[in-house]
């Protein structure tokens, strides 16, 4: 699930990135694979990512959980969001593949039944009527705080910035 999550996050983070002309030149050329070749891009992260994980590991070893614990984190992050962006070049290519197509269905088939069964269990719903309850009681707190008067020190605080940016502006005296 968390990777699920990941997964949307990441690549609707990757869409608000620019369209540098090498980047687009690049995906360009991605979308254009055969479907081995685009295989052979789509798994390339995997094995990147492989040393990275054994340097998570060996820091763990040598007394440095917290180093290894934050380079897994940001390896599974941006692991994801490049597998996300290369999947979602890939894609035609890789669904061109007769045994690449049938397997897909039957990992999303199976990924949708362990997520409805997910939905439906009794921790799931009460996670979320607790996220809920905490939305509304965010809301009352946002709805209160926006119906009581700034307190007068607030106003005596932006005459300060006031004439802090004033003083700023103008030059020094000779």
């Amino acid at each position: 699930m968390l990777e699920e999550w990941l997964w949307d996050v990441t690549q609707a983070m990757l869409a608000r990135i620019p369209s540098w002309s090498v980047l687009v030149r690049l995906q360009r050329w991605v979308e254009q694979l055969s479907p081995y070749a685009a295989l052979a891009i789509f798994l390339a992260p995997t094995v990147l990512l492989l040393p990275v994980k054994v340097l998570a590991l060996l820091s763990i070893t040598h007394g440095h959980p917290t180093l290894g614990l934050a380079i897994v984190l940001v390896a599974k992050v941006l692991g994801t969001a490049l597998v996300a962006r290369i999947y979602a070049l890939t894609r035609r290519s890789l669904l061109s593949l007769d045994w690449f197509r049938r397997y897909h269905e039957k990992l999303l088939a199976w990924k949708d039944r362990l997520t409805a069964q997910l939905h439906a269990s009794a921790g799931w719903r009460q996670v979320q009527r607790l996220l809920q309850a905490m939305r509304s009681l965010l809301a009352r707190y946002r709805a209160r705080l926006a119906a009581e008067p700034a307190p007068p020190w607030t106003r005596m605080l932006r005459l300060f910035r006031r004439l802090a940016a004033r003083m700023r502006r103008q030059p020094p005296p000779k």
